[in-house]
């Protein structure tokens, strides 16, 4: 409280302001919901170049990217918590089509059916315009028999993916997985035989075609058991890198893991591994060294994009440049209780990769010289050797900007094993690269050309965003689903407020209708952080004013508010208008008004209310429906002519009428109690003296008067002395303190009287 002044004069006085800022950082809102690619740990990120970087580019797909984009333009920081498949699908056996041409048979497509299993029952081919139409009735278990007529030449309008789509969530019984453009076998005229693979029963027949441009096509889904069995999202790797020859074994040495999840992260990169030297070639050194160099999947030889270069590097674990050190090999993970979990001794240098599966038993010459095989992103059984293989390339002495190994820049099909992989897939007839075997170099030479063409590029398998949660009810809030177990974890996980410092909370994928279950533990973790607030969704977008009201009454927390209703916007990425929930725009309204006014400033209204970029509302709002939303502690978002749209109450959805019931007021004492708890930590463990008590109070009091200054407070009083602090107290290790505070309210309801004066009368006052 303020100091009383009678008589006039210059009154001075110092604070320890230094001590303030020790323990308080820049502190964000959490986001929890599906993402495109990224992190599986809550990470947190500081721009929206660096939330791309790792999250991927903001587009329509989820809502929670978009939120993360309205919010970061106003704000500094934010904390992403990726909710990716928890669980896998269950791999189908295939249904294999092989095809013969003459003495050569190859795999001509793979079906893997998009529910039960998969046969054909009866089937024909002919040539009816030359371009290999082929027609085949698929029929299995939940199957009805249904005939397709296709086309294995990629440029027909009725190939195999238009017919068939590419989508496993799609109507068909089956869908395409890719086509093998580069290395079809089918040419000029022949006949083909197609059959199934084993495990699924028996059937063939055979035809003609006369094309020059079919190929070969694999038929597929993702209906994969994860990586390692789990079923799970997991980080990409690259095959294990291995060294030359040594004594006739060639030894592995490490792998290659991004950083970030998903399907994605098997083309997001690609890394070079060049300048190779031998073992004591080097700085007298018994170890080998080479470089590292992160290029961008999608560059070429000739126009490199370099993102990343570590130089030098080794394999000896007490050396300043040794591998992991260099680049880092710590992964986080988090268990389903949301404890998370570091495994790893070097942090992350590297935005882009990390070292993992390290053989620390390597002989000492060992240096990077090949990789393991390419696995198949099919599982064929025995029929796995008739998918084309990985084609490589080998550099050359005339150009050594050239990497050897597998050949991206030519061979489109190539790509096609940059997938998930499915368990027990193998390597079919792919074939390990080396640069001794295949290229035919050597460690002998210490000349500069030779080095220069001791240089491979390896590329990433087995990404996979697992089973990602959908937004129905069914997905998400049932207690055993994929969903809520992913969101479960990343609850969990923030209940640390040791852990993750936030101040806000939005899942714009889960709202209260829908998924109450899933909800509400989010409302129970911001309640028992209590320095948290939760921006939430009562009802879909077709959920109607009246049950968004009943969501809403069926709630009593002065931790969270709800809004209605839901908004059009526009995606700035794709141009596309797009109907989102309130709660991917409020977290932006929310941070636009701390950083203009503060907290306890009132998040609505023509000043600071403003949904920037909204379009339009789902619902023009009247004054009754107004009255009924907010009386039914349901926040109104209203559309002024010409003024845009508004957010135009500030309700929390606390039943009782109090202060707290006000989302000025709660933000405000969420503020208060955050910044004053994380500079008390400095107090912890120091004497429990008048000494002690008085840092704080000089740490306290300057703080609050700068928010009366600041229009936050009418009043407050601090007490920390021997009133509270008797020696009870103190002998029981506890320094105590009390905080009175008189929130300041705001004008919600400006009430103004017009009073008509008959001729004459007089103006009192």
């Amino acid at each position: 409280m303020a100091e009383k002044i009678v008589s006039p004069g210059v009154f001075t006085k110092e604070n320890d302001l230094s001590f303030l800022q020790q323990g308080v950082a820049d502190i964000g809102a959490a986001f929890i919901g599906p993402f495109k690619e990224g992190p599986l740990v809550p990470t947190i990120v500081n721009s929206q170049a660096e939330f791309e970087n790792l999250f991927g580019t903001v587009d329509d797909t989820y809502y929670t990217p978009l939120a993360v984009q309205k919010y970061l333009r106003e704000a500094g920081t934010a904390t992403i918590c990726r909710v990716a498949g928890k669980t896998g699908y269950t791999e189908k056996a295939p249904l294999l089509l092989l095809a013969a041409t003459g003495s050569y048979t190859g795999a001509l497509g793979i079906l893997f059916s998009t529910s039960g299993s998969l046969g054909f029952a009866s089937s024909s081919v002919s040539d009816r315009d030359g371009s290999g139409d082929f027609s085949i009735i698929l029929s299995g278990s939940g199957l009805t028999a249904t005939g397709y007529s296709s086309s294995i030449e990629y440029i027909d309008t009725n190939n195999i993916e238009a017919v068939f789509g590419t989508s496993a969530y799609g109507s068909n019984k089956a869908y395409a997985y890719t086509f093998f453009k580069e290395n079809g076998f089918i040419a000029n005229t022949g006949s083909f035989t197609l059959s199934t693979s084993d495990g699924i029963g028996t059937g063939s027949f055979t035809g003609s075609f006369n094309t020059t441009t079919a190929s070969v096509v694999v038929l597929g889904d993702q209906k994969f058991s994860g990586s390692a069995g789990t079923g799970e999202a997991c980080e990409a790797l690259t095959p294990m890198i291995q060294s030359q020859f040594i004594n006739n074994t060639r030894y592995s040495l490490f792998q290659i893991e991004t950083v970030t999840a998903g399907n994605t992260a098997n083309t997001k990169i690609k890394v070079g591994i060049t300048n190779v030297k031998a073992a004591g070639t080097t700085n007298g050194t018994d170890y080998g060294t080479f470089t590292v160099v992160v290029r961008a999947f999608a560059d070429t030889d000739k126009r490199k994009n370099i993102l990343e270069t570590y130089s030098n590097v080794n394999l000896d674990p007490n050396s300043p440049n040794f591998i992991s050190r260099v680049i880092g090999d710590r992964k986080r993970s988090i268990a389903s209780d949301g404890k998370i979990t570091e495994a790893g001794d070097w942090v992350n240098n590297s935005k882009y990769i990390r070292i993992t599966n390290l053989n620390e038993n390597a002989p000492v010459q060992a240096v990077p010289f090949a990789h393991a095989a390419y696995q198949l992103p099919v599982n064929a059984g025995n029929y796995a050797s008739y998918i084309p293989r990985v084609t490589f390339t080998t550099g050359s002495v005339a150009d050594s900007t050239k990497y050897s190994g597998i050949d991206l820049d030519n061979n489109a099909d190539n790509k096609i094993y940059m997938k998930p992989i499915p368990v027990s897939a193998g390597n079919g007839s792919n074939a390990v690269f080396s640069l001794d075997t295949i290229c035919g170099l050597t460690l002998t030479s210490n000349l500069a050309s030779d080095i220069a063409q001791r240089q491979f590029v390896v590329a990433f398998q087995e990404g996979f965003d697992g089973y990602a949660p959908n937004t129905n009810a069914a997905d998400i809030d049932a207690a055993t689903t994929a969903g809520k177990l992913a969101y479960g974890k990343h609850i969990a996980a923030l209940s640390n407020a040791d852990e993750y410092d936030i101040n806000m909370v939005v899942a714009p994928h889960v709202n209260r209708a829908d998924h109450s279950s899933v909800w509400t533990s989010i409302l129970d973790m911001v309640e028992q952080r209590a320095d948290a607030f939760f921006i939430g969704d009562a009802g879909n977008a077709s959920t109607s004013l009246s049950s968004t009201v009943t969501q809403a009454q069926s709630v009593d927390s002065n931790y969270a508010a709800v809004y209605y209703p839901w908004v059009k916007t526009i995606d700035v990425n794709t141009n596309k208008l797009i109907t989102v929930p309130p709660s991917v725009l409020l977290p932006g309204v929310f941070a636009a008004n701390d950083r203009v006014a503060a907290e306890w400033f009132a998040p609505a209204g023509l000043n600071r209310g403003g949904l920037v970029g909204a379009v339009s509302v789902l619902n023009r709002l009247t004054q009754s429906e107004k009255d009924t939303l907010y009386e039914g502690k349901v926040n109104p978002i209203v559309q002024f002519p010409g003024q845009g749209i508004v957010v135009f109450g500030q309700k929390t959805l606390q039943d009782k009428p109090s202060a707290l019931d006000r989302i000025n007021v709660r933000r405000l004492l969420l503020t208060v109690r955050k910044y004053i708890a994380s500079t008390s930590r400095y107090l912890v463990f120091e004497q429990n003296t008048a000494e002690t008590r008085n840092r704080f109070l000089n740490i306290v009091n300057p703080y609050l008067e700068s928010i009366q200054q600041r229009q936050g407070l009418y009043a407050f009083r601090v007490v920390m002395d021997d009133t509270n602090n008797t020696p009870d107290v103190i002998d029981r290790n506890i320094m105590k303190g009390a905080i009175y505070l008189q929130p300041t309210k705001t004008a919600e309801f400006i009430q103004i009287d017009f009073n008509i004066l008959p001729t004459g009368a007089a103006f009192n006052g």
